[in-house]
């Protein structure tokens, strides 16, 4: 009888070892504050804090835009929102006075222009911000900054050629420079290569500047 009940308790002993390793990963992802079903899993590596996501895809999309869209990236599927940039909106709501306001906004930020033309400029931020990403494979760099609660991730997209999408946006006089770079006052992150907050968008408004005097995109509207 005993050594029937020493049989027992070695075979449930064994069998809640079996079930926490199988479960470890999980345990590990709540004691850190990670939810396991949001955040992908890096493939790449670590650079300045960032995961680095190399041959990312875009993923098709009626929500995708110039500044947001979803990708395919670290083994999962994803909506990225780039920093620093906001492309106006694709479409003018016939019933959210939220959106019509976040369109008015953006038309007098980009030179007082009418909110039909911003939602043109968004149009074409949009057709540009494809064209760019199913050209070729591109690479991620997040480190799953959320925005708000909307199921986004905040972050930097490095084209083929060594540039940023949200630069590129500039230049060409799609984007406005608006929304908020990594971290905070608090605990600044620098850029993945290396600048930090200020350093990198002083560089976007001199971007915008030559693209203003060149009159590319949103600039070239007739006022």
């Amino acid at each position: 009888m005993k050594g029937k009940q020493r049989v027992l308790r070695f075979a449930l002993v064994l069998g809640i070892a079996a079930i926490a390793y199988w479960q470890r990963d999980l345990f590990v992802d709540r004691r850190s504050g990670e939810n396991p079903a949001s955040a992908p899993v890096s493939e790449g590596r670590k650079v300045n804090g960032y995961d680095r996501l190399p041959e990312a895809k875009l993923v098709d999309h009626r929500n995708n835009d110039g500044d947001s869209f979803k990708v395919k990236a670290g083994g999962r599927e994803f909506e990225l929102r780039l920093y620093f940039v906001d492309a106006p909106e694709t479409y003018l709501s016939d019933r959210w006075e939220n959106q019509r306001r976040r369109v008015a906004d953006q038309a007098r930020e980009l030179g007082g222009i009418p909110v039909e033309e911003a939602v043109e400029v968004g149009r074409r931020a949009r057709a540009f911000a494809k064209a760019r990403l199913e050209e070729n494979d591109f690479t991620v760099y997040t480190y799953w900054e959320p925005v708000y609660d909307s199921g986004r991730f905040y972050g930097f997209v490095e084209l083929p050629d060594g540039s940023y999408l949200g630069t590129q946006l500039v230049e060409h006089g799609l984007a406005r420079i608006h929304t908020k770079g990594p971290g905070s006052k608090q605990k600044p992150v620098p850029t993945p290569d290396g600048k930090s907050f200020h350093q990198h968008r002083d560089m976007l408004y001199r971007l915008e500047r030559t693209a203003q005097r060149e009159k590319a995109g949103v600039w070239g509207v007739a006022r």
